[in-house]
């Protein structure tokens, strides 16, 4: 297996883990969410000119979608390959440790090797630390003053979580998105 399908696994499993991830005690803000997604679609046409490939998705709609030059191994897409792509997403929130702040995007991007059917993971983590302005119950909202000085209103998804923090508290918020995109030959 090749190392991009391996990171891509190792993220799967990381965001089933935070998934099923035993709860923090309640008076602690932990909020953890995962998500994952996958589909396919079946090469329909590739016009190596233009780079343009066409995709029927599962429902038989089609699309066309523009291969950039990054996608070396273009020459091996043929109509009749499947494409699966697979999309992962986790989001964690946590109090910060005292004098603890994050402001910093991290990323990984794999590709298939020359000669293979095209590949790709592309990896991204987001970590900011947030201080809570104002806390809204009403609206179950939470105004959060982010590392760059700009304001976001967000709306607590459990409203039970505003009890946990006051103003003034910073917060730490980590988001990793994946998107793996794997060809396939003919009828596999």
């Amino acid at each position: 297996m090749s190392n991009y399908r391996k990171l891509l696994l190792a993220l799967f499993v990381t965001a089933s883990l935070t998934a099923c991830s035993t709860p923090e005690p309640q008076s602690k803000l932990n909020v953890e969410k995962s998500a994952i997604m996958s589909s396919y679609a079946t090469v329909e046409a590739v016009d190596m000119k233009t780079r343009m490939v066409t995709l029927k998705d599962p429902e038989g709609q089609t699309f066309t979608i523009h291969a950039g030059e990054e996608v070396v191994n273009l020459p091996q897409v043929h109509p009749g390959d499947r494409v699966d792509v697979t999309y992962a997403e986790t989001l964690s929130v946590r109090m910060a440790e005292p004098g603890e702040t994050k402001n910093e995007i991290t990323g990984f991007i794999g590709r298939a090797e020359p000669g293979e059917k095209p590949a790709a993971v592309d990896v991204t983590e987001t970590s900011v630390s947030a201080t809570i302005e104002a806390i809204d119950k009403v609206n179950e909202t939470a105004t959060l003053k982010m590392p760059d000085g700009s304001y976001r209103i967000v709306k607590a998804e459990d409203p039970t979580n505003l009890d946990k923090v006051k103003v003034g508290d910073t917060i730490v918020i980590v988001y990793q998105e994946a998107v793996g995109i794997f060809v396939k030959g003919m009828n596999k």
